[in-house]
């Protein structure tokens, strides 16, 4: 048993044990002869969390600013970038994501306002490109992304600015007016303070932030080898510890839920706002 990164809480109860490594841990010559690893649940806030080996954690930490040249190491980050952003809408997790974004921004800015957007985390660059085009480039766009095979993709896209670093509450990345993490917290092992540090980045007058995350429901509905389910991930959520993490960052949570999206895979997302916000605006929570 062990403290809970998200609550403090009692981690323990084993909900999925895992006995071989997954392709990031073979990449980096983790050895498979009497691997172990769980994932096992907080008692107070219902997280999930990955226990790994100590020597595979190690190494792993070489690949989290980096990962891309292993998930892309026989293809171009460029092909996958075409091939989803070709996908119809109603099969694409992207486009989803986008429609509520916008969907919920709309209603929560006043008419309008173009909200200034930073996506951490940005990945191949779909999702802002698609917001961007729904939004017939009204929005300013930003990404952050700090694997640097991904960075140079996004550079040639020429869709949004792009800065290749990690996040760490840059001075430089203040006053915006949504700020997106899909994806993302699930990689942290600490989220509370990162959280925390995200926090200033938010204008304080008004903004939002929209928060997603694999949802732990994948450890009972998808084979261990899932990639959900691999090393790189440090947590899983569901509403409950979700909207624990968000309110333990000093964020209210204004709407939070779950979804199978058009891939099948299993998520829970939520929208936030500082607390001075959405006291100020009257916004009802739901």
């Amino acid at each position: 048993m062990f403290e809970c990164a998200i609550c403090a809480g009692t981690q323990g109860r084993e909900i999925l044990h895992i006995s071989r490594p997954d392709r990031f841990e073979e990449s980096i010559g983790v050895n498979a002869d009497g691997y172990q690893r769980s994932w096992v649940e907080c008692a107070s806030c219902g997280a999930a969390t990955n226990e790994l080996p100590h020597t595979s954690a190690e190494k792993l930490s070489v690949l989290r600013s980096a990962y891309y040249e292993v998930d892309f190491a026989n293809s171009d980050i460029g092909e996958k970038y075409n091939r989803v952003m070709a996908l119809p809408a109603e099969q694409s997790d992207n486009a989803g994501r986008v429609a509520r974004v916008v969907d919920f921004s709309n209603r929560w800015f006043s008419p309008g306002i173009a909200p200034r957007v930073i996506d951490i985390g940005a990945g191949t660059g779909v999702f802002l490109s698609r917001l961007i085009d729904q939004t017939d480039g009204a929005w300013s766009c930003m990404g952050l992304e700090p694997d640097p095979n991904a960075a140079a993709h996004l550079r040639q896209l020429g869709k949004f600015e792009v800065i290749e670093a990690m996040y760490q509450g840059q001075p430089e990345l203040k006053c915006f007016g949504l700020i997106t993490l899909n994806k993302v917290l699930e990689h942290i092992s600490t989220p509370v303070p990162f959280l925390q540090m995200v926090t200033g980045s938010m204008r304080r007058d008004d903004s939002l932030i929209y928060i997603e995350v694999p949802d732990k429901l994948t450890t009972r509905l998808r084979p261990p080898a899932d990639n959900i389910l691999g090393a790189l991930h440090c947590h899983l959520y569901d509403p409950m510890s979700l909207s624990h993490l968000v309110r333990a960052a000093g964020i209210e949570v204004v709407r939070i839920d779950r979804i199978v999206e058009p891939s099948g895979k299993l998520t829970v997302y939520a929208f936030g706002a500082l607390p001075e916000v959405l006291e100020s605006r009257g916004k009802i929570r739901g």
